[in-house]
């Protein structure tokens, strides 16, 4: 017959004068654990008070958790009462396949009272029977910590340095104590996985900004290389062409390059993934000051960066063929460029207009430059383009599928 019991937690009620003694008791316990803050003290006390409740000798708490090799689950000693730092290293981790009132607790899942490990016929000739001798203790008892929704969270056990059979009073103030101690534990949990969860939260954070940082600081060292590389071409552009019987060709080229440069500064402000239609258009118009006589007006609407390229060069022939030829190119031309998207979803379309108004009569040129054909092209290829020679100013309609214009290419 083994010397090992398993035992549920109802227990007949003690006499009404014990009761009143035993209520004060767990009134006085309770206090003391809520008035404490400190996770390890709050484990040293709730072992302190299962001591005083069965008047053993040693305590332990200890929490149910996975090895640090993710290989199996075991007992972690959180604190102790009694044991020399010897027996609280051979206690440290308790794997199931001990032998002791911890272990067989954690396999029934019920409370196991161990009278006398030395009639206990399973520990026999095992080293645990010597760990015990070692440290003095003779019998045990085992309570589980389950949490409210029924999950098992650790263990409080009482050992006792003589044989010893808890009286059914003593186990009933430990089930009152084990509920306790496992709120408190499943809320230290918590609490513990909350810190760690912020601890990475804000490594995440860190790690963020670190990276941002080093974009920022690649997309500017970038943007000042790029704007280098345009100054330079610029540059070759009019040594090669010096001396040219046309210097006119020469500028046009200076400014179109200067066009894709004034462009390429607002596409790295958004590392290269969209930009405002407002803003590339206007920077494209304005370039050329004459900032007051074109009315800029639409939606705020993004574009992806090819679009924006596109955009802006078509945006600089149109006012640079209006300066030569079209209203701006007298005292009170002007011209309204506008913008507006129909349709919905997949069918929406952005639809740029440019209207010149109070200039000079103007016709269909007979032939046909690059910036004729750049603007006759569009946005994305032949037919998304109205030209109309009116006798009032040249009016000009780009169109083309929103989601075209939005993607990276």
């Amino acid at each position: 017959m083994t010397n090992l019991r398993i035992i549920s937690s109802d227990r007949p009620l003690t006499k009404p004068s014990d009761e009143a003694s035993d209520i004060e008791l767990l009134h006085a316990i309770s206090v003391d654990l809520i008035g404490e803050q400190d996770r390890l003290a709050l484990y040293g006390k709730i072992v302190d008070a299962a001591i005083s409740i069965t008047r053993s000798q040693f305590g332990t708490m200890q929490l149910l958790r996975k090895s640090e090799d993710g290989s199996g689950t075991g007992l972690h000693l959180l604190t102790s009462r009694g044991l020399t730092p010897q027996d609280q290293a051979v206690w440290q981790w308790v794997t199931p396949s001990a032998f002791s009132s911890c272990t067989q607790a954690l396999k029934s899942g019920q409370r196991a009272i161990i009278p006398d490990f030395e009639t206990w016929p399973d520990i026999a000739g095992t080293p645990d029977l010597l760990a015990f001798r070692r440290a003095g203790i003779r019998s045990a008892q085992t309570t589980p910590l389950v949490s409210r929704d029924g999950s098992l969270l650790g263990m409080i056990s009482t050992h006792w340095s003589e044989p010893h059979q808890p009286s059914n009073r003593d186990l009933r103030l430990l089930d009152i104590l084990a509920r306790q101690a496992a709120d408190l534990l499943d809320r230290t949990i918590a609490e513990e996985a909350l810190r760690e969860r912020e601890k990475e939260l804000e490594a995440s954070v860190t790690t963020l900004r670190e990276t941002q940082e080093l974009q920022k600081l690649l997309a500017g060292e970038l943007g000042h290389r790029v704007k280098n590389l345009f100054a330079m071409v610029t540059a070759i552009t009019s040594h090669t062409l010096r001396g040219s019987n046309d210097q006119a060709r020469v500028q046009t080229l200076q400014q179109r390059l200067m066009t894709l440069s004034s462009a390429h500064d607002i596409l790295l402000q958004s590392n290269w993934k969209a930009a405002l239609l407002g803003d590339v258009v206007a920077t494209a118009a304005n370039s050329a000051g004459v900032a007051g006589r074109i009315r800029i007006d639409g939606p705020e609407v993004g574009i992806g960066s090819k679009a924006a390229l596109n955009v802006a060069l078509i945006v600089h022939e149109l006012t640079t063929n209006a300066l030569k030829h079209g209203s701006l190119s007298v005292g009170g031309g002007s011209v309204d460029l506008n913008w507006r998207v129909d349709g919905k979803g997949a069918d929406e379309t952005l639809r740029i207009t440019w209207r010149e108004t109070k200039g000079p009569v103007v016709v269909k040129p007979e032939r046909n430059g690059f910036g004729s054909r750049l603007i006759s092209a569009g946005l994305t290829g032949p037919g998304s383009v109205v030209l109309a020679y009116n006798s009032t100013g040249l009016m000009c309609e780009i169109s083309a599928q929103l989601s075209e214009l939005q993607g990276a290419e």
